[in-house]
């Protein structure tokens, strides 16, 4: 096998991984649309992070008790660039939609991340890509 076929699958494989993450995005973002509640929560502070040009990125992290559950602390999963303004961390309150069947997945208004839409179109084409290489390897 010459590299070329080498680096082909290789290619071939991570667009199909990447696909494959993309499909598990846009799955996780419709059954959080779908059977999403919405429920008060109060936004205990804010964590800082750096994203992976290090660059700092400000999280929010959420505290909620869903109806016949136990309380849960919950960081986002999308976070900005900037960080919110003071008065509007200290003991604020905000809507959060949770998944009861996974309480810990949720989506904090002005923190949301590409829909499942976008997810499922970018999934797609990671996929179409890696069958075209995936067969023009075969040949």
């Amino acid at each position: 096998m010459s590299w070329e076929h080498a680096l082909g699958w290789l290619f071939a494989v991570v667009s199909g991984g990447l696909a494959l993450g993309f499909f598990t995005g846009a799955w996780d973002k419709y059954r959080l649309s779908v059977r999403g509640l919405w429920i008060e929560a109060e936004i205990v502070r804010v964590e800082e992070d750096k994203d992976t040009d290090g660059d700092p990125r400000f999280y929010p992290v959420v505290a909620f008790t869903p109806p016949d559950g136990e309380p849960i602390e919950v960081k986002s999963l999308i976070g900005k660039p900037y960080p919110p303004e003071r008065s509007s961390v200290a003991d604020s309150k905000v809507s959060v939609r949770y998944d009861p069947a996974k309480p810990t997945r949720i989506e904090v208004p002005g923190y949301r991340g590409d829909g499942a839409l976008t997810n499922l179109v970018v999934g797609l084409a990671m996929a179409g890509a890696a069958v075209a290489i995936a067969v023009g390897m075969l040949r």
